[in-house]
């Protein structure tokens, strides 16, 4: 029983990590919160201007 609540325990924290800036999108591409109200999946390089004008990292909430 201890055995199995330890796999249990194992497998359920595998899964969690800290909230990347990049959620699984494709290499090179990061989340940016545009304008409060849409999440937009952009090339890094683009990052900047939106960051720049009020936006922030991360999905919108």
């Amino acid at each position: 029983m201890k055995c199995l609540l330890a796999l249990l325990f194992v497998l359920s924290l595998s899964g969690c990590e800290l909230l990347p800036v990049q959620l699984g999108g494709p290499a090179g591409k990061e989340l940016v919160c545009h304008k409060g109200k849409k999440t937009l999946e952009l090339p890094r390089d683009a990052i900047g201007a939106h960051l720049d004008h009020g936006d922030h990292r991360g999905p919108c909430r």
